[in-house]
């Protein structure tokens, strides 16, 4: 183990780096891996166990572990035993950092800690935990780059999770031979996490530990595409109609991907799964996930020369893919029009490779219309410019209606199982495109509705690299507000129907500090001063979006930032992107909120709560003596990332707790005269402004969709942030 230049090893051995340390553990910011390896080094570093002991005592007086943290970390203490010479200290629970003289490279997250190890995890096997977190407990597929384990979240197990499983993807190759560094593979697995569609399987985050770099996705039980179906039997097998479904299927996944620009690359039966339910997913955008954008492509330019020899399967990958070039949504098109070829044939267009060598088009086998055989050889052309340039074209040109006199019967009614299957298709792009968005608002009956004229509701928006991502909503009805009795606020009545007759995006979590920075650094936006809570409210004029008095990182949400911070910000946003970005209105936070249920908040019981939500709970009463708690420990006293909790049915997260969000609207005691159109309130006390959701701070009966609370435009504390709403235009 080496130190840098001026880091000496006594920094670490007293008791306030430890302090620090635990500090930065219980804000979210070092994993429960990382804690422990920061005692296996405080400790090698001579530190006592007594001294460590005391300061853990100490800590807890205002601020408890939970108890099986609190129990790994005395076990640590109480436990460890210096190396033997000549061996490896034993720190491999927490990811690699390499120390350098001009400080800490590798990994971009930052604690208080001076010294990281250099002892790193080189392979991986069942049983293992990465990050302290990610528990594997079966290996369900292997490829030339990666292999895929089974895997329980042990936090989704904390959090009261009722499915724990995720699947972890494992890189084998040596990583500096393939993405470079971590920072562009987490960069890429950005992008993966917007693409929210029935037919993609989600990647939830990009991470390493120690030599390990792995990806967590969502877990699917099913089957490879073709899984056990011997190629000769392959039509047969599948059926016309099948075949037919499965191709549009993955069609609408890649066509949806293209519009979020990104492209797949390696498109092949290996790639789709169909889970037991008949659901096919795409999975995989991993091994050429390059931005269509045309910027991107010089940015990756040095990372595509240094792939490895080909980073896609052969049978698949078009004429350019295989020249080691980008990959394109051409290219995308091509290993579709592969796939239905030999889904509809049971054989692969080119099964000999003479044809793609020639170049000349695959023969017109049974089981293709003139119009999909037209479509395939179109899309497999050889020359990208002479290629079907996009998804929606090839199947347009697939399903195209062809004449009745060269058909028989059979023929005829295909047509129309063809025309049926593309219309749904198309249909399905201006319907709801993801399984969470299907469910219905409630009408003035309370009667389930649902509204068809949302344009593509599911739809994640980026406007630019580094503008929020946004999800589309669909219109539709709620009722907004509380029914009177059952213990309802005077300013949550009268309830009262609302009828939201336009789609419009908002934000799938709360606008974070790592968002807001941009906005700081390209404004100089004024916003020091601000109320921060330590036992009381106290107003302290050095504190600020970057200092509200608790730790924060580029992922949590943005705080002590006022009304009229917010408006600035979506002001900025705006005049950058070329779209309206605003505040949401109240009704429109509300029928976002409610996604489509009429209770007020998503949990049965006050010890569910914090498997939702970041409420004031368990840990802020051990913190905070007195306070009215939920009856459980979600293991944050103040801000979390956004994103920690389960997301709504809309798939947007934090709506409840977090922080406290800024509305459009006015402040009006109650709803009379309200409006009922989805609008902002624009009568009242506009010196005023509306917020809701509840925070870290709120006792529980104010952390509802339907409670409404009140500040001055100007008002700036560390329990309030905001989302922001884009119009969507016709």
């Amino acid at each position: 183990m080496s130190f840098g230049k001026g880091m000496e090893p006594e920094t670490l051995g007293s008791g306030a780096a430890f302090s620090d340390t635990l500090r930065s553990f219980k804000a979210g910011q070092l994993s429960r891996g990382e804690l422990l390896s920061a005692i296996d080094r405080q400790l090698a570093l001579g530190t006592s166990a007594a001294d460590l002991r005391k300061t853990l005592q100490d800590f807890e007086l205002v601020a408890r572990l939970s108890p099986d943290v609190r129990e790994a970390v005395m076990e640590r203490i109480n436990n460890w035993h210096p190396p033997m010479p000549g061996s490896a200290a034993h720190l491999v629970d927490a990811p690699t950092r390499v120390l350098q003289q001009a400080g800490v490279h590798g990994d971009s997250r930052s604690a208080p800690l001076s010294i990281w190890t250099s002892v790193r995890r080189s392979s991986v096997t069942v049983g293992d935990v990465l990050q302290a977190r990610f528990s594997l407990v079966e290996l369900i597929g292997e490829g030339g780059m990666s292999r895929v384990y089974k895997a329980v979240d042990l936090r989704r197990i904390e959090a009261g999770s009722h499915d724990p499983h995720i699947a972890v993807k494992v890189l084998t190759l040596p990583f500096n031979e393939y993405f470079g560094s971590i920072a562009a593979l987490q960069s890429e697995a950005q992008k993966l996490q917007s693409l929210a569609h029935p037919n993609i399987v989600r990647v939830f985050d990009c991470d390493r530990d120690g030599e390990i770099v792995f990806m967590t996705m969502e877990y699917i039980v099913g089957t490879r595409l073709l899984a056990g179906h011997p190629t000769r039997s392959l039509r047969t097998d599948v059926g016309q109609q099948k075949a037919e479904s499965i191709i549009m299927a993955i069609a609408d996944a890649v066509e949806y991907a293209h519009r979020n620009h990104v492209v797949h690359g390696d498109l092949k039966p290996g790639n789709v799964l169909v889970t037991v339910e008949g659901q096919v997913k795409v999975i995989d955008f991993g091994v050429a996930r390059w931005l269509v954008r045309p910027d991107a492509a010089l940015e990756r330019r040095d990372v595509v020369q240094n792939m490895p020899a080909l980073a896609a399967t052969a049978r698949y990958a078009s004429p350019q893919v295989m020249a080691r070039q980008p990959p394109l949504p051409a290219d995308d098109v091509y290993a579709l029009a592969c796939l239905a070829y030999l889904l509809l044939t049971g054989s692969h267009p080119f099964a000999n490779n003479g044809a793609m060598a020639s170049r000349s088009p695959p023969p017109q086998l049974d089981g293709l219309t003139t119009s999909q055989y037209s479509a395939i050889v179109r899309a497999l052309q050889f020359e990208r410019n002479a290629r079907t340039a996009t998804v929606r074209e090839f199947i347009e040109d697939f399903a195209a209606k062809q004449p009745v006199r060269s058909w028989g019967k059979r023929s005829v009614w295909l047509s129309v199982a063809v025309l049926v299957i593309l219309a749904a298709w198309l249909f399905s792009r201006y319907s709801t495109m993801t399984e969470t968005a299907q469910t219905p608002a409630i009408n003035d009956s309370g009667q389930a509705t649902s509204s068809h004229l949302a344009p593509i509701p599911g739809t994640v928006i980026r406007d630019c690299p580094t503008c929020p991502i946004m999800t589309v909503l669909p219109s539709g009805r709620f009722k907004q507000g509380s029914a009177s009795g059952s213990g309802a606020l005077s300013f949550e009545q009268p309830q009262h129907p609302v009828s939201i007759a336009y789609a419009f995006a908002i934000s799938p979590h709360e606008i974070t500090v790592g968002d807001f920075r941009e906005f700081i650094v390209a404004t100089g936006h004024d916003m020091q001063g601000c109320d921060t809570y330590d036992g009381k409210w106290q107003h302290q004029l050095n504190a600020s979006w970057k200092d509200p008095g608790f730790a924060q990182g580029t992922t949590h949400p943005v705080t002590c930032a006022s009304w009229n911070d917010a408006i600035a910000y979506a002001q900025w946003l705006s005049a950058k992107s070329g779209h309206r970005y605003r505040l949401p209105s109240a009704s429109e936070w509300e029928y976002a909120a409610r996604a489509g249920t009429g209770a007020v908040h998503p949990w049965n019981s006050s010890g569910a709560a914090c498997a939702e939500a970041n409420v004031a709970d368990q840990s802020a009463a051990r913190r905070y003596p007195g306070w009215d708690v939920f009856a459980c420990d979600d293991g944050y006293v103040n801000t979390a990332p956004v994103g920690s909790f389960s997301a709504n049915a809309f798939g947007l997260s934090d709506m409840l707790g977090n922080v406290f969000e800024w509305t459009q609207d006015c402040w009006h005691e109650d709803y009379s005269g309200a409006p009922t159109d989805g609008s902002a309130r624009t009568d009242g006390d506009c010196n005023q402004r509306e917020l809701r959701g509840g925070s870290w701070f709120s006792s529980p009966s104010y952390v509802t969709v339907s409670y409404r609370n009140h500040f001055a435009a100007d008002y700036r504390a560390s329990s309030v942030g905001f989302r922001l709403v884009r119009d969507i235009s016709p």
